[in-house]
């Protein structure tokens, strides 16, 4: 990442939307690159959302930081001399006093494991400052007690028509979405259904269930994914399937940028710890 440019004004982060902070975030960059470590500060400085900054340039630091001090965010690089960061995450201990745990690095490949180690977000170098307030944001809102509400949580299931008959199906369980012309077809575990809605608006109104489009004429579910596959210049997605199977969905060329940023974004819920394929 390059240095902040001389005489650059000082980013301005969107406060549209964004309720009021409770407190400030305590904030820990892990990164073996001095000018990766000064251009985040720069952009961390100029976000209400922060209050303390602080920075450790590998995983020793970066554990005894952790060790001494209260810490609610932690900004990884994953690759560094000694213990990566993924190392260092799966180190880090999985109760609610943990810190939400954002990835930095140019490296998009590990995603995926990332997520499986309830990484919150997954920010690609250069950060922008939209996007790592976004990814602040996120992390500011799982810190909040469990009792207290996200404010316009996503509604958790949609109606169908099954013949005669409604079904409401968990929106979640749906693992991915084909369209046929003005309706889209959802597909679960236990079969398919039809629902009266364009593929761009599912899109956009299910983004928040972890839904992104990979295609002109299909979605799929981040949660359901297995692994990213990458052959030759071209990106599909696996998918689990309880019966044992795989179910390969292709990425067109045109969305292969906006798929690896939705993966920076939502987590693979459900997925096995056991490494990434």
């Amino acid at each position: 990442m390059s240095a902040v440019p001389s005489g650059a004004s000082r980013p301005e982060a969107s406060r549209s939307g964004s309720a009021p902070q409770e407190r400030a975030l305590r904030v820990l960059v892990v990164d073996d690159e001095p000018p990766a470590v000064a251009q985040m500060q720069w952009l961390l400085e100029a976000d209400p959302q922060v209050g303390e900054i602080h920075t450790a340039s590998n995983a020793a630091q970066a554990k005894h930081q952790l060790d001494t001090r209260r810490i609610d965010v932690v900004l990884l690089d994953i690759h560094m001399p000694g213990p990566s960061g993924l190392a260092l995450a799966r180190e880090l201990p999985g109760d609610d006093a943990a810190p939400q745990i954002i990835f930095v690095t140019a490296d998009a490949a590990p995603a995926v494991e990332a997520f499986e180690l309830a990484a919150r977000d997954y920010l690609l170098k250069p950060v922008r400052a939209a996007r790592l307030a976004e990814a602040l944001r996120r992390a500011s809102d799982a810190l909040r007690p469990a009792a207290e509400p996200a404010p316009d949580s996503a509604p958790q299931r949609v109606s169908v028509l099954q013949g005669d008959t409604t079904v409401l199906l968990d929106i979640a369980s749906i693992r991915w979405v084909q369209a046929q012309g003005d309706y889209a077809r959802l597909h679960t575990a236990e079969g398919s259904y039809l629902l009266r809605i364009a593929l761009s608006d599912l899109e956009e109104q299910w983004a928040e269930h972890g839904f992104v489009r990979v295609h002109r004429s299909s979605a799929v579910n981040l949660h359901h994914v297995r692994r990213v596959l990458h052959r030759q210049g071209r990106m599909s997605v696996q998918l689990r399937d309880p019966a044992g199977t795989e179910q390969e969905i292709a990425v067109s060329r045109r969305l292969m940028h906006h798929v690896r940023e939705r993966l920076e974004v939502h987590r693979v819920r459900g997925a096995g710890r056991g490494g990434q394929g």
